[in-house]
């Protein structure tokens, strides 16, 4: 199994693709998006799967000036990494794989989380990918990191690597997709083709690579969109709700409430356990973290709440901490 594990990931990581002959395609099994495969027949599925992948992904993935990004919407919002970007308002040369320029303004940055954003200002039609929803990748599940290396020749396809997923945690998710200079801010995908992360930094070892959760974009959204380049994770504005929990704990079972807290003054008690906030479903104090991230002084949320047997929506203006 590891041979075959390793004649896979030696294809992909060196951006070398076999071609199968005489092989049928068949239906890709959805479990071998997340499993090691079974026998040479699953390789070949698997590597024809990542071949046909790399058609729909690859043309979004784009070269910025010293590092890569991904655009993932037609309005030509590019995904990066804020050491690529440095600070808002420069103005950035965009190459796409075919060769084709446009004119970038780089947005916002969340500089202690490495998430940068950019706007194409050209016009014209670009190709784009979709933004999955980070919180769902698991463990072990399948990855490709794309990007364009330093040591990469221009004018060609960028580069493609294959990989797990190591770990996810709400502001860090690592794979064993290496990544070297110029891949920072490239797309990392899963195999349906939809964002999960984007590539920041080598963690110490080639096969630990640390790349931002799409999540974390989602949750900053439009504070990076407005332009504002944030250094500190203590932002004296950042939104407080005042609860307190064991991280993991399943499920999130509020054991404190900040006295004078926004959670206080909405009603919240001890014992209270959290179900859904703004209509997603919350499972653990971690999710309500994520949750509350990029939420600002003032902003309301909505909160479903299980207090003995009974199901209750409260509406909660954030205060601060």
């Amino acid at each position: 199994m590891h041979r075959i594990r390793c004649l896979l990931l030696s294809f992909l990581m060196l951006g070398i693709l076999a071609t199968s002959t005489g092989f049928a395609q068949e239906a890709f099994p959805e479990e071998l998006k997340t499993r090691e495969p079974k026998n040479i027949e699953e390789v070949k599925l698997l590597e024809q799967h990542v071949q046909e992948l790399l058609k729909k992904i690859r043309p979004a993935t784009v070269s910025v000036s010293g590092g890569s990004g991904v655009v993932i919407n037609e309005e030509g919002y590019i995904l990066t990494v804020a050491h690529v970007n440095r600070n808002a308002g420069r103005r950035v040369r965009i190459t796409f794989p075919d060769g084709k320029q446009a004119w970038g303004e780089t947005l916002g940055n969340h500089h202690p989380l490495d998430a940068g954003l950019i706007k194409i200002v050209s016009d014209g039609d670009f190709p784009y990918v979709e933004m999955a929803d980070s919180s769902e990748t698991k463990i072990g599940e399948w990855c490709l990191a794309v990007g364009f290396p330093v040591s990469f020749s221009r004018g060609k396809e960028p580069a493609s690597r294959l990989g797990r997923v190591l770990t996810n945690r709400s502001g860090v998710m690592v794979s064993d997709c290496m990544i070297m200079g110029g891949d920072s801010g490239g797309p990392l995908f899963d195999l349906n083709g939809k964002v999960i992360g984007i590539s920041s930094r080598v963690s110490g070892s080639l096969n630990s690579n640390m790349h931002v959760p799409v999540n974390v974009y989602k949750q900053y959204w439009d504070r990076m969109d407005s332009g504002d380049d944030i250094r500190s994770e203590r932002d004296p504005n950042r939104g407080y709700l005042g609860i307190r929990g064991p991280t993991n704990q399943t499920p999130p079972e509020i054991d404190e409430i900040v006295s004078g807290s926004a959670a206080g003054k909405a009603g919240l008690k001890v014992g209270d356990v959290v179900v859904e906030i703004n209509d997603k479903k919350v499972e653990s104090f971690r999710q309500v973290g994520e949750a509350l991230s990029g939420k600002r002084a003032g902003d309301s949320i909505t909160m479903m709440i299980r207090r003995e047997g009974e199901l209750i929506k409260l509406t909660i203006e954030l205060g601060r901490r």
